[in-house]
């Protein structure tokens, strides 16, 4: 019974989350939150499905654009020769296109699997990366698909609701997946191959099962992107999406579905909030070269004393909070005192940076920092969960009946 109900509420609080999200962002009439909010959860999508090949399964792919580019110009053909001239409600078309786009990639992802039989680590990252610019080259020498220049003019269909509905769905069945016994055959065939046969798992067959699905949940993805953006371009998925959703597998703790879904959103906020970034005045934002150069110091000096209290520090954890807390005030006070004294070097002073052009920059920093202060990833293996949420408040019951 309780399993049920926490499946219950896990429904329910998805379904809230998924219409609530499209009623908030449809009421304030914001075109540019919305279309932020839609690629966040995009992101999640492809964290998540890559997630289940990298992560669950241990095969490093990192050619998971060009599964996305499948359902994307799928879609974007299907819309072009055959939407315009039918009758269908773009609603119900879109609901039709999702599983066809998915089944494209689906069988694509069946393809490229099959050379992971006998490859893995490096060597199986060199064939994917391979096969994600493959695939983008040869779209852009196809006129059917638009070349070069994509396919303009595909119909725009924008519920913000489905999307994260798909992601929501990408999560729960990595999820349950890795808790069924199915799963524990994903994850012995990461651990060691050998060992896995040896105890009687199809390698094999665990192996393009999990590029399969991997790849449908992408090709989805491309589907309502391509009826998103109302185009289909080979500049949307380029070898460094890949890496990008790469990245956000590595940073939410490759093998937690969860930790995957947040370092998406996480990873895509970062440099589309900094884009629109303004002062007291709404004018674009800029940092002096003395400030900037404070600053970087200021980050090598907190970095390497948080690190030094993780590795050193094995007190109370509210204590170790607050020497946190009081690590971050320093590099504040650093960082002041740093910037006050290259202001009077000349060239740092009349240097002046936009902060909207060094987004990337600190991006990429964001990235380092991260995996400096947590190597193993936000979430590293584990999950959140309702009993882990419910757990908290029990601790904190039983500390204060204790005090």
């Amino acid at each position: 019974m309780k399993a049920w109900g926490s499946r219950i509420l896990s429904l329910a609080v998805a379904l809230g989350f998924c219409f609530g999200l499209d009623a908030v962002f449809g009421g304030i009439g914001q075109e540019y939150a919305t279309r932020l909010a839609f690629l966040a959860g995009l992101y999640v999508i492809l964290a998540v499905s890559l997630n289940i090949i990298n992560g669950i399964c241990g095969q490093f792919s990192i050619g998971h654009a060009a599964f996305y580019q499948i359902g994307a110009f799928v879609a974007g053909y299907a819309s072009l020769t055959f939407l315009e001239t039918s009758s269908i409600k773009p609603l119900y078309w879109i609901l039709m296109m999702i599983p066809i786009g998915a089944v494209a990639a689906g069988i694509v992802g069946f393809i490229v699997g099959l050379p992971s039989l006998k490859l893995k680590g490096d060597y199986l990252a060199i064939v994917t990366l391979g096969f994600g610019e493959i695939i983008r080259i040869i779209a852009i020498n196809v006129k059917e698909v638009g070349g070069s220049y994509g396919m303009p003019g595909i119909v725009p269909i924008k519920p913000l609701w489905l999307v994260w509905l798909i992601a929501v769905i990408a999560i729960a069945v990595s999820r349950n997946l890795l808790k069924s016994a199915h799963g524990l055959s994903f994850l012995a065939v990461r651990e060691d191959e050998v060992a896995a046969s040896a105890m009687g798992v199809n390698v094999t067959k665990i192996k393009v099962t999990a590029f399969v699905i991997g790849s449908m949940f992408a090709g989805a993805a491309g589907v309502l992107l391509a009826h998103h953006e109302g185009i289909t371009n080979v500049d949307y998925f380029k070898m460094e999406i890949s890496f990008i959703i790469l990245t956000m597998v590595v940073l939410g703790g490759t093998g937690s579905i969860t930790g995957s879904a947040l370092a998406a959103v996480f990873l895509f906020a970062i440099p589309e909030l900094l884009r629109e970034i303004k002062d007291a005045k709404d004018q674009p934002l800029f940092v002096t070269g003395a400030a900037l150069v404070a600053s970087m110091i200021a980050v090598v000096v907190v970095v390497a004393i948080i690190k030094r209290i993780v590795l050193r520090y094995h007190g109370s954890v509210w204590r170790k909070v607050g020497l946190y807390v009081g690590a971050i005030a320093a590099g504040f006070v650093v960082q002041y005192a740093l910037s006050l004294g290259l202001r009077q070097v000349p060239a740092l002073a009349k240097m002046n940076f936009e902060i909207a052009q060094l987004r990337m920059v600190i991006f990429a920093g964001t990235l380092i920092i991260v995996m400096l202060l947590r190597p193993q990833g936000i979430l590293a293996h584990h999950e959140f969960s309702w009993k882990w949420l419910f757990g908290l408040f029990k601790r904190k019951k039983a500390t204060e009946a204790a005090a």
